[in-house]
């Protein structure tokens, strides 16, 4: 991913939101509302977890959804949002430009994940440096 498109992506993304869903979205969400995070929102709930401790998407959408009053928060809002901040925070963290969004301590599905800068390896490696033990780790999948 390149860094220009994460900004422009990061930059394009709509504001915050709650929504009250129809009866079939409410049906498949198994929700009646949801709350739309923005990418500052998913930021600040990253930067939120401790050195040397983990957070699961699951644990981060419920979190941000308690914080909106909403049954549920939007999956993909949160796991495209996690995404790009961790390919826009690497070249601002080298250089010194921006706060680093530790982007390693949250796991998807309780194990790291392919899709970030330096795929599983990488974000083994980060979790180790601050001590984090993790039981078994697959494909990241």
């Amino acid at each position: 991913m390149h860094y220009e498109s994460a900004i422009e992506k990061l930059n394009a993304a709509a504001p915050a939101s709650f929504h009250v869903l129809d009866d079939a979205k409410s049906k498949r969400m198994k929700a009646q509302t949801m709350y739309i995070p923005s990418p500052a929102d998913v930021a600040n709930a990253i930067r939120a977890i401790p050195h040397g401790s983990t957070r699961t998407i699951a644990e981060i959408r419920k979190a941000l959804a308690v914080r909106a009053n909403a049954d549920t928060t939007c999956p993909a809002a949160i796991n495209k949002f996690w995404k790009l901040l961790a390919f826009v925070s690497e070249p601002m963290a080298y250089s010194n430009a921006y706060p680093a969004i530790p982007w390693w301590r949250v796991l998807k599905g309780g194990k790291p994940s392919r899709h970030m800068p330096g795929g599983v390896e990488e974000q083994i490696v980060r979790l180790r440096a601050e001590g984090v033990v993790l039981k078994h780790h697959g494909s990241g999948r």
